[in-house]
């Protein structure tokens, strides 16, 4: 799947332009652009591609960080009809934030294609976390917000992807930390389950800002989300077998948030003696050989990057749950909620 669709993507970049190309009639358009949303409204990760970096023998000066995307729609009328929150951060810690926009969608019917225009908040810090509460967001105006309209992106579909790129040479943006003008592209992807990102930058001078130096996207998988119920026996560790505990010994928790990309989870007890358990949660496709997917949940103690015990199942399951005595978990499938990592 990764060689095909890396394949696809750079046929992409070389294509001549779709202008040739009459766009489809309206109809078929309008259906496209209800796709592109319901496809593009969620959360991605690449976990994957970070996790079998190593399998893959990619050179160290080629790997990825760590990056997760959440693209929220929301209801903000005097921006458009179509917008979207959105947050990004990295190395899997949702205080890394690096980078805070509002996407605003719309159909490009004369040329077949889906603008994106990308808005900058003025005042970032206030909005941190907007995808759990859009309310936060009410009143916002264009005020509020920098346009970047040199800076829009445009989708295309092409068979069972839509394929996103800046226009050539456009996109230039004043640094707030240099002062320099930056030349960025971006080049995307997006199916039903992934979405590329190939952002770069250089400055007039052609030197390097950000973006992979070897010119691979971050390949993202959605993410989806699950509610956990989570029990932890008072005063035990692992490797104890809970035998006698009352109902009142064990420290249970509902509504645990986590997602299948290599979301963690951490439950710190309320004992005098506080103890955390992390939980991770990863539904794995294992790249290049006959393993089968396989969803898997992990139990970890505080300060270990090694697991003390997992348990799995079918990939794409719905539910996954571990006993190990002294602590009990089941996480649930859970759609349409927007918690916090």
């Amino acid at each position: 799947m990764i060689a095909r669709l890396l394949a696809c993507l750079l046929a992409v970049a070389a294509a001549p332009a779709l202008a040739r190309t009459p766009p489809p009639p309206q109809a078929l358009q309008e259906a496209d652009f209800a796709t592109f949303l319901s496809w593009f409204e969620g959360r991605f990760d690449n976990d994957a591609q970070v996790l079998f970096a190593d399998e893959f023998g990619v050179p160290e000066d080629s790997r990825h960080e760590r990056i997760h995307s959440i693209f929220r729609p929301v209801d903000l009328p005097a921006l458009g009809d179509h917008v979207f929150y959105v947050e990004q951060y990295s190395n899997a810690d949702p205080s890394r934030i690096y980078r805070q926009r509002i996407y605003v969608f719309e159909p490009v019917f004369d040329t077949g294609e889906i603008r994106l225009d990308i808005l900058a908040p003025r005042e970032p810090e206030a909005l941190v976390g907007a995808y759990q509460d859009p309310s936060r967001l009410n009143g916002l105006t264009r005020e509020d917000l920098i346009a970047y309209p040199q800076c829009a992106v445009y989708w295309t579909r092409r068979e069972n992807q839509f394929v996103g790129e800046t226009r050539r040479g456009q996109c230039r943006v004043e640094s707030r930390r240099s002062g320099r003008t930056l030349l960025i592209e971006d080049d995307l992807l997006l199916t039903e389950d992934m979405i590329w990102i190939q952002d770069r930058a250089q400055t007039e001078d052609g030197d390097y800002v950000y973006g992979n130096r070897a010119g691979i996207a971050h390949q993202l998988r959605r993410a989806r989300p699950f509610q956990c119920w989570v029990a932890i026996l008072n005063g035990a560790r692992h490797g104890d077998s809970g035998e006698g505990a009352a109902p009142s010994d064990w420290d249970f928790r509902r509504g645990v948030f986590i997602h299948d990309q290599g979301g963690r989870a951490q439950i710190t007890t309320d004992e005098d003696q506080a103890r955390t358990v992390e939980l991770r949660l990863r539904d794995v496709r294992w790249p290049g050989d006959s393993r089968r997917p396989s969803l898997t949940l992990y139990v970890h103690e505080a300060g270990s990057d090694r697991a003390v015990s997992y348990a799995w199942t079918e990939g794409g399951a719905e539910r996954v749950g571990i006993n190990l005595r002294w602590m009990q978990a089941s996480c649930t499938h859970t759609p349409g909620v927007w918690g916090a990592e």
